[in-house]
């Protein structure tokens, strides 16, 4: 079986290796909730411009995204490597992350995705009832049985996140984190328990040198749209005042650089070294819209404008 781009890029996600990776892109979607047809357009057409990994969970479409996304990868063995997460059941709500539970869940995953190793494994929650020890060394089995190249989390609270960094590091491992970042910052209360990559995790990250994948980095279409949305029939997270205005000036400098407020706002994400953003894209157009990204520079001048205002 061909190996994994992952595998093939050794230390892609390393500190080196992301400083160098030209495509730091990672496909997400509505995987297993859309027609396979959609879903495989999509996958080919991120792999054709560049694409190196996909992202998904256990939990995803009621438990069918993993399979669906497997569907391609095993017509496509070795084009993708695939993240996925385990720590959630399939109505989204939180699983205890004791051993044999996710030893079986990553069993199943392996099935689903119809490979045989897993390129990232991340948990999709805390489980506070157990020690970070515990849950560090459940991970580190995973990688020793063969199970998954690299693990990693995801909505750790950032002094448990940053134990786990030091605990993983001590075992060999520098983990991945995984939390909503973009350039709109979102009412956590509106979140629904998900966690945003603010200062007290990017400290973290920044100080133990961990990748990151970042979420929602277009902040659900929020740049691309004129006025609120609501979201599942409740209140956009990121219509707040504060991004209301980093949407104007992405439009601004859109005007000025021929560009979109969107790619702008992506643009200002992959200005971060080590962040992968994560594009939950549902048309070829709208990953080919999301890569133009790549081809703006921003100044750290104009970096800080977007952010701050001044």
């Amino acid at each position: 079986m061909p190996r994994s781009p992952l595998q093939l890029l050794d230390g892609l996600l390393d500190e080196d290796g992301m400083q160098k990776a030209a495509h730091r892109f990672v496909l997400g979607g509505p995987f297993g909730a859309e027609p396979a047809e959609a879903t495989a357009e999509r996958l080919a057409h991120f792999a054709d411009a560049g694409g190196l990994l996909v992202e998904t969970s256990h939990s995803y479409a009621g438990g069918q995204a993993e399979a669906a996304v497997g569907a391609w990868l095993r017509a496509n063995p070795g084009t993708l490597g695939v993240a996925t997460k385990v720590g959630h059941d399939t109505t989204g709500g939180d699983i205890p992350l004791d051993r044999d539970t996710v030893f079986a869940h990553v069993r199943s995953a392996l099935v689903n995705l119809g490979v045989e190793v897993i390129d990232v494994l991340l948990y999709h929650c805390d489980d506070p009832t157990r020690s970070v020890a515990e849950l560090a060394d459940t991970l580190v089995s995973l990688v020793d049985a063969g199970h998954v190249r690299r693990v990693g989390v995801s909505n750790w609270r950032a002094e448990r996140l940053s134990e786990l960094a030091a605990a993983l590091v001590d075992r060999g491992h520098t983990p991945v984190a995984s939390y909503q970042f973009s350039l709109a910052e979102p009412d956590p209360a509106l979140l629904e328990g998900s966690l945003h990559a603010d200062s007290a995790v990017l400290d973290v990250v920044r100080g133990h040198r961990l990748p990151l994948l970042g979420w929602s980095s277009q902040a659900r279409g929020y740049f691309a749209r004129t006025g609120p949305k609501e979201h599942h029939g409740k209140p956009d997270p990121y219509d707040t005042e504060d991004n209301r205005a980093r949407r104007l000036r992405c439009r601004e400098l859109a005007g000025q650089l021929g560009s979109r407020p969107e790619t702008v706002a992506l643009a200002w994400t992959l200005h971060h070294p080590g962040v992968w953003p994560s594009v939950g894209a549902r048309t070829t157009a709208q990953i080919d819209n999301s890569l133009q990204a790549r081809r703006l520079t921003l100044t750290e001048e104009q970096v800080h404008w977007l952010r701050h205002g001044r």
